[in-house]
């Protein structure tokens, strides 16, 4: 959305549907309404158009109609399309909504849904702060409706075999993750907010108002990769990190996070978003044996044996936004919550914000910050 979106707009801008009645269930078919076409938008409908047997996009809701138009004329039947995402969770033909909207967006579009009935594919992030996420999570066990949080790298083939290895038990209980990753800064096409500072326009993801944090915008997949092998809560966290590089933003260019879980496994992280070049590497050791991951190699061994490199096993057909929606209907139909339900997104959540209180107050952060939900 290039326009300013002020709070009200927020609420009236996009919440399109997605999702799924009994009957649709029963008939095989999810009916899909889709908020915010974006750029973030084209890798969902693009997987949405390999699952055309499993799904139909009713719906599309977005606040600049051209764009939406634009989306419209690529789906293999025309939508009905609204700039009012309260509209859309009025159409009787929605079962489900697919929020792909920027973070701000998520929580009041997230607890509309669900009180409007629907099913509900929400992008990441779960919610801009813990609060939110929380009040996301009770509307969702009050209204028994599936959900899941779009975190799709769970189904790439690298973890996924990451996961299928700890499992296994190749490398026995995991105690030390170290996970670096460097990226280039974001998509200079990201659309717009004013940045109340200095009144210019700025991308909505280098603002903390509207971004909540790197760490909780770019890292959330691979603490979500991290939490989903240690299995355990966080217990101890502190973090660091700044703007270093870039002049035009709130948001963190570097930061590193040390976290231990109740398990005993600790995590240390880093990142930085104008470093591409540099590659990134992550290792994991367990009791038993070692995972390294690094330029796009794959490598398992035991604890003092030289590593060797991993056979991937099939894949799931299609990339991970389809086996991610393909998984979301399968849930949808059996009434069964989703393996990236908003429980399991909490806890990758929880080390973004750690890291951000930790930063930003300069002190520990321990689960006790986190009271139950």
């Amino acid at each position: 959305m290039k326009e300013d979106i002020s709070r009200r707009q927020m609420m009236a801008v996009g919440l399109a549907a997605l999702g799924t009645t009994a009957a649709n269930a029963q008939a095989g078919s999810v009916n899909l309404g889709i908020i915010g076409v974006g750029l973030r938008s084209g890798a969902h409908l693009k997987a949405l158009t390999q699952l055309q047997s499993e799904s139909n996009v009713v719906a599309l809701c977005d606040l600049e109609s051209a764009r939406m138009a634009k989306a419209a004329g690529a789906l293999p039947s025309k939508p009905a399309m609204y700039t009012d995402y309260r509209e859309l969770l009025n159409d009787k033909s929605v079962g489900a909504v697919a929020i792909i909207t920027p973070g701000y967006m998520h929580h009041e579009m997230a607890i509309a849904a669900l009180r409007a009935g629907k099913d509900v594919m929400l992008e990441k992030p779960l919610a801009l702060n813990y609060k939110e996420a929380a009040d996301i999570i009770r509307e969702s066990r009050k209204s028994g409706k599936v959900v899941c949080v779009g975190m799709q790298r769970r189904y790439s083939k690298g973890d996924s075999e990451i996961r299928k290895i700890v499992e296994s038990g190749t490398i026995g209980p995991v105690r030390f993750i170290n996970y670096e990753e460097y990226r280039n800064d974001w998509n200079p096409q990201t659309s717009k907010v004013t940045d109340p500072k200095t009144g210019q326009k700025v991308s909505w993801r280098l603002l903390a108002q509207t971004s909540g944090s790197s760490e909780l915008e770019f890292s959330i997949h691979a603490l979500s990769m991290v939490t989903s092998i240690v299995n355990s809560p966080m217990v101890r966290l502190s973090a660091s990190g700044g703007v270093m590089h870039y002049k035009d933003r709130d948001t963190r260019d570097v930061s590193s996070i040390l976290a231990d879980f109740a398990n005993g496994g600790r995590m240390n992280y880093s990142f930085t978003c104008f470093s591409r070049s540099a590659g990134g590497k992550l290792l994991i050791i367990g009791d038993k044996g070692v995972i390294r991951r690094e330029g796009g190699k794959l490598l398992v061994g035991s604890l003092d044996k030289a590593l060797e490199p991993v056979k991937f096993s099939d894949e799931g057909e299609g990339g991970p936004e389809v086996q991610m929606y393909r998984e979301f209907f399968q849930n949808v139909h059996d009434r069964k919550q989703s393996p990236l339900s908003p429980e399991a997104a909490l806890e990758p959540s929880k080390l973004a914000y750690g890291a951000d209180i930790s930063i930003r107050e300069d002190r520990i952060v321990t689960g006790k910050d986190f009271p139950a939900v």
